[in-house]
């Protein structure tokens, strides 16, 4: 089953199909033809052959006119090889099927796997390497202003930067950005933040409404977020403690390296990741937190 962490920009993407072209303008300097609107689009890739291909999302900018431009999006947590051949196959097939411009666009919530995505892919032309659009955390702007901002937007920039140490105006803008929205989808985007972020969106969370017990409302915190209650006290410990990890070492600018993600999710032991915890909240530098274990 796919992550929350995996899942959460794709949610947004999903309720805003716009969104991909507001954090290509921020990135890239991209410009949105004039007019057009933003769908969603046929993610499934899959040939002749029976072997399944299935992006994570596509979008495509329509007009009047017709399709105008085409996205294939990807969310991408870790460094796979493999993504190196299947990228170029969704991009050439979408590009197929829309008959207009297409483009490969990967969102990252990690610095090392956003400079790994963003390096040319070689492709049957030597002379033509694939170059894919990466929205790292450097791509993604800060967003301490809710006024005009797409709350979308807000929220995913709440999702990356909510963790840093003056991270609370970031939180705290993409909540009230979700105030604006409809019932459900605000406490979607409520959930999401609580989930993510925890203690720290708690305190945005409670200026905005009284919380008392805070209990999950939508169906996405349901299936993602409250797994852990479902499968059982222990593994909802161990991912609440893989989490505070994650936030830990964020917000002290540790560095997470691939060898250390990866060493982290292939921890199953809630005891082990409590440890970690205490040390992440001293260690000078990440590998410190894994000594003597």
């Amino acid at each position: 089953m796919p992550s929350a962490l995996h899942e959460a920009p794709l949610l947004l993407l999903r309720q805003e199909p716009a969104l991909v072209t507001s954090l290509l303008e921020h990135a890239v300097d991209f410009v949105t033809p004039f007019g057009s609107v933003a769908r969603l689009g046929d993610a499934d890739f899959t040939q002749a052959v029976p072997l399944e291909r299935r992006a994570d999302a596509v979008v495509t900018l329509e007009t009047s006119d017709g399709i105008c431009a085409a996205f294939v999006v990807e969310a991408q947590l870790g460094i796979d090889p493999e993504k190196r051949y299947t990228w170029p196959l969704y991009l050439a097939t979408l590009h197929a099927r829309v008959r207009r411009p297409s483009r490969l666009v990967v969102i990252t919530p990690f610095e090392d796997v956003a400079a790994w995505a963003a390096g040319p892919i070689d492709t049957m032309q030597p002379t033509s390497p694939l170059i894919p659009i990466v929205i790292g955390p450097r791509q993604i702007p800060r967003i301490t202003d809710a006024a005009g901002v797409m709350p979308e937007l807000a929220m995913l920039s709440a999702l990356v930067h909510g963790a840093e140490p003056d991270g609370g105006p970031v939180i705290e803008a993409a909540l009230r950005a979700a105030a604006r929205l409809d019932e459900e989808r605000m406490r979607t985007y409520f959930d999401l933040t609580y989930a993510a972020l925890g203690e720290l969106a708690k305190v945005a969370l409670e200026a905005l409404m009284p919380l008392g017990s805070y209990e999950y409302k939508s169906d996405f915190a349901k299936k993602y977020l409250a797994q852990g209650r479902e499968e059982g006290r222990e593994e909802g410990r161990e991912e609440g403690a893989r989490r505070a990890l994650f936030a830990v070492i964020a917000a002290r600018k540790l560095g997470l390296t691939s060898p250390a993600r990866e060493r982290i999710d292939a921890c199953s032991s809630a005891d082990t990741l409590e440890r970690w915890v205490s040390r992440a909240a001293v260690a000078p530098c990440v590998d410190d937190i894994f000594a003597d274990d």
